[in-house]
């Protein structure tokens, strides 16, 4: 059974890859005429100029009005400029609605599961939109219309005021975000995994302690570039994730206290954290896929988040840190991370729990539409359980924006459930 599903997928795929090329026309690619490789090795995972594109606000870091085709609609006269304060500054919005639609499909074994073959066609299906109103201030947004059978949730929503105070400060020194957003102190994102499996490292829980590492969370954070090599950011957020407003209440977080976060960074080799070093061209970005760098990172979050016990409120202190690292050769990318941390009280019993989490990733490109995955992670929690798994992957585009792939997940643990995944994904 699971053999035929697979030749099914592989039949789709071989048919398709010979087709005329199509490029792909979400968001970005739409307002700058440009195909999904711009930003993306496949999404959504982005390559050196992608990351530095989303650094900088959704914008080309030079000259943003040079390379933009779909022209936006002007709120205001440049003149206005000149008048104010006596007038309102002047911005713009996209000319159409800069909307995007990302649909993921995929047939599961499950070797443990009482249903151990199963199609979840669609899985989740997802509405996506990002830009700009004129120079400086972005905004970008996931709202999940329908995801495991379940209806409506935002994900990230968030506006950003980038390159404050240029006129004085270095630009790309200073960005404030504002909104729901996955804090800058996750070292690898699961919203940018080329996996179907998340990353254990972000997703798991502590007791009864319901955060999440790389759960998106409702705060503000500074963050922003030092000449080009160095990354800063610190936030303050809720710490309990996009849970829904408490009446009883009337807050969205569980209690008064914010956690608070901080990432440093540092990169050697290729291009700069702002592109500096990298040849921008009239109509096309030269994209360099095989860069040669290494990026060494450290964070640390602190926290405290309110549990049930027995009907009765726990407030649980907790925090993580750690270090991470990202490096290029050639058609490899190798990233991995370290995290430890420790709970308080998160099962409302008073008794502490420490944990340890590590992570380790290689993708090879064998062809700019065929990368091979191989990642290993664990996490331990002392006292209590530990989970170990090894994905193996492959991901083919078949088109920019339309990818399929092919997942096995072993658990290296005796309790743990051995998965194979065939998934489709694709964005318009």
């Amino acid at each position: 059974m699971v053999v035929l599903i697979i030749g099914l997928f592989i039949s789709i795929f071989s048919y398709n890859l010979f087709l005329t090329e199509a490029h792909a026309i979400p968001v970005f690619a739409r307002k700058y005429k440009t195909s999904c490789q711009t930003c993306h090795v496949a999404f959504p995972r982005l390559n050196a100029f992608g990351e530095a594109f989303r650094r900088n606000g959704y914008q080309f870091p030079q000259n943003d009005e040079g390379y933009v085709k779909e022209e936006p609609l002007p709120l205001g006269s440049p003149a206005w400029k000149k008048v104010w304060p006596e007038g309102i500054w002047p911005g713009q919005i996209p000319a159409m609605m800069p909307i995007a639609l990302r649909v993921e499909s995929s047939y599961r074994y499950d070797d443990r599961s009482e249903v151990t073959h199963d199609f979840t066609f669609p899985q989740e299906l997802e509405l996506l939109t990002g830009g700009t109103f004129g120079e400086d201030i972005s905004f970008y947004g996931e709202i999940t219309l329908f995801e495991e059978g379940e209806t409506g949730k935002v994900g990230r929503l968030f506006l950003q005021f980038d390159n404050l105070f240029d006129s004085r400060l270095p630009r790309h020194l200073l960005n404030l975000k504002i909104g729901q957003f996955v804090p800058a102190a996750v070292p690898f994102a699961s919203q940018r995994r080329l996996t179907l499996t998340d990353y254990l490292f972000n997703s798991f829980k502590v007791g009864k302690n319901n955060f999440q590492f790389s759960s998106a969370q409702r705060g503000l954070e500074v963050n922003g570039i030092i000449k080009s090599r160095f990354e800063h950011a610190f936030g303050a957020v809720n710490g309990n994730g996009t849970e829904a407003k408490d009446k009883s209440t009337d807050s969205y977080d569980n209690n008064s206290k914010k956690d608070i976060y901080i990432r440093l960074g540092y990169k050697l080799g290729g291009i700069g954290l702002d592109v500096t070093g990298m040849e921008l061209r009239d109509e096309v970005v030269n994209i360099d896929l095989t860069e040669n760098s290494i990026k060494f990172g450290a964070f640390g979050y602190l926290g405290e988040n309110r549990i049930r016990y027995s009907g009765m409120d726990f407030n649980d202190k907790f925090y993580r840190y750690g270090f991470d690292i990202n490096s290029y050769y050639q058609n490899i990318n190798l990233f991995g991370a370290i995290l430890l941390g420790k709970d308080d009280n998160p099962s409302g019993n008073l008794k502490e729990v420490e944990v340890t989490a590590y992570l380790v990733e290689a993708n090879y490109l064998f062809y700019p539409w065929l990368i091979g995955i191989l990642r290993y992670e664990e996490i331990n929690q002392y006292p209590g359980l530990g989970r170990g798994q090894v994905v193996s992957g492959l991901t083919l585009l078949i088109r920019a924006n339309l990818k399929c792939i092919f997942e096995a997940q072993v658990s290296t643990k005796n309790d743990g459930s051995n998965k194979i995944f065939a998934g489709l994904d694709y964005a318009f």
